[in-house]
């Protein structure tokens, strides 16, 4: 069985899928090991991953130490939000924005020619090649975090928040 049946406002029964709950709660703990293994990655050294940001000349001097002790704690806030079913949702939407920002500055470094470690998982030799996996991981982390946005929505929600309601002519 594909589905399970299941009553809408007007009491026709509809199949409706089965609830992936199971893969969004695999996808949410995989994204919240990510983002925490990263963010303390980068608390760890602190010096280091304002170099790396100062690498891909795009902030200004005076935000560079600013983003570099900000960041990884709320890398770790948005990481401990996505275990847990009623925080799920904002923290797969931050990890979505911030995924599409790291991205944006991949892709901005690769299309002006720069070579370097972008900080994301530790300290590394700067590598092309490694900027374009770590650009793949980024689309990957921006996809799944949608991915459990859009399926964590709450099933405890009143009906009427969930269904539309057929619209009937009377007559």
């Amino acid at each position: 069985m594909v589905g399970r049946w299941a009553a809408s406002i007007d009491g026709e029964r509809t199949m409706r899928p089965r609830n992936n709950s199971n893969v969004v709660l695999a996808a949410s703990l995989v994204g919240a090991a990510v983002f925490i293994y990263a963010g303390i990655d980068k608390i760890r050294d602190p010096l280091q991953f304002a170099d790396s940001i100062a690498a891909f000349a795009i902030l200004p001097a005076v935000l560079i130490n600013l983003l570099a002790l900000s960041l990884p704690p709320f890398e770790i806030a948005c990481g401990l939000l996505l275990p847990w079913r009623p925080t799920r949702r904002v923290g797969a939407l931050a990890i979505a924005f911030i995924s599409v920002v790291f991205f944006s500055a991949l892709l901005s470094a690769l299309a002006r020619g720069l070579t370097l470690d972008c900080g994301c998982f530790g300290i590394g030799a700067p590598s092309r090649p490694r900027m374009w996996v770590e650009l793949g991981l980024n689309v990957v982390l921006a996809g799944g975090s949608l991915l459990i946005y859009l399926r964590s929505i709450d099933r405890g929600a009143p009906a009427e928040l969930q269904a539309t309601p057929k619209i009937t002519r009377r007559v």
